[in-house]
């Protein structure tokens, strides 16, 4: 019995983690706004509350216990870093004090050695493109956002300033949008308030806009340990094995060409026989 409970709360959890969803909430009028919402309970995350101070709380004992209790804190991470620092340098000293025992070629044959059981540059650069477009894709495949509202004021110095910026910032919101549109799920757009306009009355930009973006944890999860597998595998194929190395793709060296023998002077003598 108790190994059934303990089956059924992880079969539980998977389920809570791979079906509930995750509302934030990001908006702008005067102030930020951000809320949070897991299981339907909202979690104001800015503005953020202000501070409420209690008279209790600033008597003269507690204020010196707080400060002893700060000064005892400092103390602590003082001698922390000390520490820390003390056992950094040691480090630093003792791997100097090897390296002063070995021999230019000694020292060359371990860089040689070190710089062989990396994967070639080449092939590492195409794994982590291949591995970012996997993410991505997975990642924001799961995102639902939906554009409750965007407007933007341009406003500018001069009216043909406001021109140039207005045009600037319409292409941008569509090319914003049409980005959405194609790599994440977009909710309800033909509801969504967007407007840019121009407004010669004013001389700076202003905006407002609300979004709400709905992703459950285990999609998030899901594209990151994919892209890690993936990372991994496509990591283990191109690293080196030393035992058996591949085959160089450069052209071997040309021997160097002998040094050639000095032309005699004339004026010089004659070696004797």
């Amino acid at each position: 019995m108790p190994a059934l409970i303990i089956i059924g709360c992880i079969v539980l959890f998977f389920v809570v983690l791979f079906t509930v969803h995750i509302n934030v909430r990001i908006a702008m009028n005067d102030d930020m706004t951000l809320v949070l919402k897991v299981f339907g309970i909202p979690i104001r995350i800015l503005p953020k509350k202000p501070k409420t101070y209690n008279p209790k709380d600033y008597t003269l004992k507690k204020i010196r216990k707080r400060d002893a209790k700060a000064a005892e804190k400092a103390a602590k991470a003082a001698e922390k870093k000390k520490k820390k620092k003390a056992e950094k340098e040691a480090k630093k000293a003792e791997k100097a004090a090897e390296e002063a025992k070995l021999t230019k070629e000694e020292k060359q044959a371990i860089k040689e050695k070190k710089k062989a059981s990396r994967p070639p540059i080449t092939e590492l650069i195409p794994l982590a493109l291949n591995v970012a477009k996997l993410f991505f894709s997975r990642f924001f495949g799961k995102i639902h956002i939906r554009v409750i509202k965007l407007n933007i004021r341009i406003g500018a110095a001069d009216a043909m300033t406001a021109a140039v910026i207005y045009g600037v910032a319409d292409q941008a919101v569509q090319y914003t949008m049409e980005f959405l549109r194609r790599f994440c799920r977009v909710d309800k757009y033909s509801q969504s308030d967007i407007r840019i306009e121009p407004d010669f009355l004013i001389e700076d930009i202003a905006f407002a806009f609300d979004l709400n973006i709905r992703v459950t944890l285990g999609g998030v999860l899901g594209a990151v340990f994919k892209a890690g597998w993936k990372f991994l595998v496509g990591y283990i194929k191109i690293k080196p094995d030393p035992n058996h190395p591949k085959p160089s793709a450069k052209p071997p060296k040309a021997p160097k060409a002998p040094k050639p023998e000095p032309i005699p002077s004339p004026d010089a003598p004659e070696p004797r026989s």
